[in-house]
């Protein structure tokens, strides 16, 4: 391992200590487990005691973090007070001051906690009641690397408190230059013949500029971190390419992010995201999707994992025509390893065939209720859910946008065992889902997710310690290290039920 992998792994991961590894291999007829359910069924019914059980359940991971948008709008109040920086009115954005001073229409953002009601005031126009506004409060490229750290903190303390282990955080991970020169050439010629005449672009050589500048981002975030969060929280970035820009750039961003996936292994897929009633996104669907199959047709970049944000879309909000094949397209022509949101799922030709290939292929739906809610209006009777779970199809809770909504990962799970009459082993498979199904490297723990069952190499780690061949596992295996830990995450909460 070099040396910014070394200060990666320690700005990243805090390694929870265990004194013990308590016996869960035969966990689903546990005692603890049945006392624990029968608890749960006295209280599932009242949000707010349901609120206080969940809150203290182990989450396991959060799968679509997006870091902007994540972050709650008094941490940009308090960053921007850090720094000295000014307020707009009445848009409450963060600038810097003009030779120390702050201009006309703006205020110091010292003032902010000095008084109540402005206060409030831009904690509201910062969250749900204005969307897009926070894509101007800060951008990516302009952060330092402190503030990055300073942002990126608030998001693990958070996930820590959540009891969370695992962020996916969505990184749109491009440089401007390169944005700028891929606009200038024409979209013209095969997909082969567009991807040497992007790839020929000069800023298509800086991954390895662009992997430093990443560990210095995570280096300054240790510093805000190490004194605050005790629990583990493992954090990996997926580069996102937003699609309702011209053929040209999104090619060069998705190559470049491929290129990224393969060269830095804390970024471990990509992702197209972006609005699909956009004209663009509409008109290029297929392209882009084209785009993704031919360059993970590329044997460089053939290992590398895509999550497709398709059918994001209430009914009404494009012509019915269109509804017919965006999922089933992003999942045989994109590749897709996750689909994200698919809320139109029922709106497409033969849905039922489609509920099946998912299920079957093991292909997730990242689920966010209340994003879906704010965002697409889609009410708790429209949304897709109980569906996905009637036939199997895999589904993960995620958060996407907390920060703005105002909600957590908790929510989110309240949300779900309140609204879909979930049981308790409901809602430990939604948690168990969201590491099986993440992009982590690595075998799975479970070999057999529907019901979960644990691996032969770890089928035999009774009493209080691992087996060799276990330990073995687990140490080659990213991805069931961090389910194992969940596990005895899953026996200490249920141990606490034992008396009730």
């Amino acid at each position: 391992m070099n040396s910014a992998q070394n200060i990666l792994a320690s700005a990243l991961t805090f390694l929870l200590l265990l004194t013990t590894s308590p016996v869960f291999a035969k966990q689903s007829s546990s005692a603890n487990e049945k006392s624990t359910q029968a608890f749960y069924e006295t209280i599932r019914t009242n949000p707010l005691t349901l609120r206080g059980f969940v809150s203290g359940m182990p989450k396991g991971g959060d799968l679509r973090v997006r870091l902007k948008e994540s972050i709650y709008p008094e941490e940009y109040l308090l960053l921007a007070e850090k720094e000295n920086y000014c307020i707009t009115l009445p848009s409450y954005f963060a600038v810097p001051p003009l030779n120390g001073v702050c201009p006309p229409g703006t205020s110091p953002a010292k003032k902010f906690f000095e008084t109540e009601k402005n206060y409030q005031n831009a904690i509201k126009e910062l969250s749900s009641s204005s969307l897009n506004t926070k894509q101007k409060v800060t951008s990516l490229n302009a952060l330092t690397p402190d503030q990055f750290g300073y942002l990126l903190g608030a998001v693990i303390k958070n996930a820590a408190y959540q009891h969370l282990s695992y962020l996916e955080v969505l990184m749109p991970w491009t440089p401007s230059e390169l944005e700028r020169d891929a606009a200038k050439i024409e979209w013209k010629g095969t997909l082969d013949e567009m991807y040497t005449a992007l790839s020929s672009i000069p800023a298509m050589t800086s991954v390895k500029t662009e992997k430093d500048h990443l560990t210095s981002f995570m280096t300054s975030a240790e510093k805000y971190i190490k004194n605050d969060t005790t629990k583990a929280v493992m954090v990996r970035m997926i580069a996102s390419v937003d699609r309702t820009q011209a053929p040209s750039v999104v090619f060069a961003k998705l190559i470049y992010a491929f290129k990224t996936a393969v060269a830095d292994s804390r970024f471990v897929g990509v992702a197209l995201t972006g609005d699909e009633d956009h004209p663009v996104a509409l008109r290029d669907y297929k392209l882009q999707l084209e785009m993704i199959q031919a360059l993970k047709n590329m044997a460089e970049f053939s290992n590398v994992k895509t999550i497709i944000t398709a059918g994001y879309l209430d009914f009404g909000m494009i012509q019915p025509t269109k509804f017919k094949d965006r999922i089933r397209t992003a999942v045989t022509t994109g590749g897709a390893t996750r689909i994200s949101h698919g809320s139109a799922i029922m709106f497409e030709n033969n849905s039922f065939e489609l509920l099946k290939k998912l299920s079957d292929k093991k292909i997730p739906v990242e689920i966010a209720f209340t994003c879906e809610e704010v965002e697409r209006s889609i009410s708790v009777s429209d949304n897709p859910f109980p569906v996905l779970q009637k036939y199997k199809v895999p589904v993960v809770l995620v958060t996407e946008n907390g920060g703005i909504t105002r909600i957590d990962i908790t929510n989110e799970y309240v949300h779900a065992a309140h609204n879909y009459n979930l049981s308790y082993t409901d809602l430990k498979t939604l948690i168990r889902n969201s590491l099986e199904y993440s992009l982590l490297p690595g075998k799975s723990l479970w070999k057999s997710v529907s019901p979960y069952i644990m691996s032969d190499e770890c089928s035999d780690s009774l009493t209080n310690k691992k087996t060799g061949l276990c330990q073995k596992f687990l140490t080659e295996s990213p991805k069931a290290s961090k389910q194992w830990d969940l596990e005895t995450e899953f026996v200490e909460f249920e141990r606490k039920f034992t008396s009730h």
